[in-house]
């Protein structure tokens, strides 16, 4: 029999054995190890070694996923946006801690963060995360056990990223008569600012957030320059056990997003009829200065409704923005700049998509050449 509180029996073949539980460790069928010896005292040595060994690591992290996230998180959120530390902490709290967190990170590895992911993919049916979307997860956790491990000197070995492929969705921009047919209501209803501002995000491209951010100071009318320094969000913030939401208007994420973007003359022209005060905002709200993104939107849907346009979201006409500029003649570098993003291959990935027309009237350039081939033929 084994002595009260401790894991330790003889065994028929006279040796003894003592069974030490795996903590942290969900993944392994068997939660418990077995330590043998020829006597109990030499089992029981052994047994405290391995426990200690669990709770000092050896230099092995002993941290939890749950608490090496939260450490993170707080280490590093002086140096975020409120914006990207609420970003951060919602994908922990709703995908990582309650599903992963109680995992201790030394037997957390590539195999475990494998299912991980299997399981996260087979969640939701109706509506499944997006590869990109499960990418951000993966970084979340990646990058915790990367911060514990240099902050403190930890050995653990960092899990491989899965194969994470972000398919490219099909963008469907709205169809040219139904921009164009956009494109009169906001000319004719000008002295709305709410018009006023989405036409100029029509011939921008700027986000839906500067556009909230935007104030008639960003605009140099006697230059025709279109200066975009802010963003405007709703976002979570965390005041100890408290949660709340607060729009914040901040600098962009990114420098690049900072630029200035030249307006074209006519648009400039309506601009100047409709002038305001410096600190007012191009596009004002009932309650506060400024309208809020959501706000906007919900103004969208009705310009939409008013002028019988099935619904689509405000990005779209940042797509169709860009993608009139390449149909244009546009360079591509130049329009990334417009953009406000970092490299071009974002601008082409993303928000570059051309017509079917389009490419029919590239195909037909191969035609020229073809068709004097085959006429030369045909004469013999």
């Amino acid at each position: 029999m084994p002595r009260r509180g401790i894991n330790i029996y003889k065994r028929k073949d006279g040796r003894w054995e003592g069974r030490v539980k795996q903590e942290g460790n969900f993944i392994q069928k068997t939660p418990y190890i077995s330590i043998y010896g020829k006597t109990y005292a030499e089992v029981k040595s052994k047994m405290d070694e391995v426990k200690k060994t669990q709770l000092t690591g050896l230099g092995k992290c002993a941290y939890t996923i749950e608490e090496a996230v939260n450490i993170w998180l707080e280490d590093r959120k002086p140096f975020w946006k409120p914006g990207t530390y609420a970003t951060y902490k919602q994908l922990a709290e709703k995908h990582i801690l309650p599903e992963i967190g109680r995992y201790q990170v030394k037997h957390f590895g590539s195999d475990a963060l494998e299912d991980y992911i299997i399981k996260k993919r087979k969640e939701n049916k109706n509506q499944p995360l997006s590869e990109a979307y499960l990418h951000n997860i993966c970084s979340v956790i990646l990058q915790s056990l990367c911060y514990v491990k240099k902050k403190y000197n930890y050995d653990l070995v960092i899990p491989k990223l899965p194969n994470i492929k972000a398919a490219s969705s099909k963008v469907h921009i709205p169809a040219e008569r139904d921009l164009e047919k956009l494109e009169k209501y906001l000319l004719t209803n000008t002295a709305d600012d709410t018009c006023l501002g989405i036409l100029l995000a029509f011939y921008t491209g700027i986000r839906i957030g500067e556009l909230c951010a935007l104030t008639w100071s960003a605009i140099d009318l006697e230059n025709g320059i279109l200066h975009i320094k802010r963003n405007l969000q709703r976002v979570r913030l965390f005041d100890g056990e408290k949660i709340y939401t607060q729009v914040l208007v901040q600098t962009p994420k990114t420098a690049s997003s900072i630029r200035m973007i030249p307006i074209p003359r006519t648009l400039l022209e309506i601009l100047s009829e409709h002038r305001k005060g410096e600190d007012d905002f191009v596009i004002g709200g009932v309650r506060n200065r400024w309208a809020e993104p959501r706000t906007v939107q919900y103004r969208f849907e009705r310009i939409l409704q008013n002028c019988v346009i099935p619904h689509f979201n405000f990005h779209l006409l940042r797509h169709a923005f860009a993608t009139k500029c390449i149909s244009q003649g546009f360079d591509v570098k130049s329009l990334s700049e417009l953009l406000g993003h970092s490299n071009i291959q974002i601008t082409l990935n993303l928000y570059v998509h051309s017509s079917f027309q389009q490419k029919q009237q590239l195909m037909s350039l191969l035609d020229t050449k073809l068709s004097q081939q085959y006429s030369t033929i045909n004469k013999y």
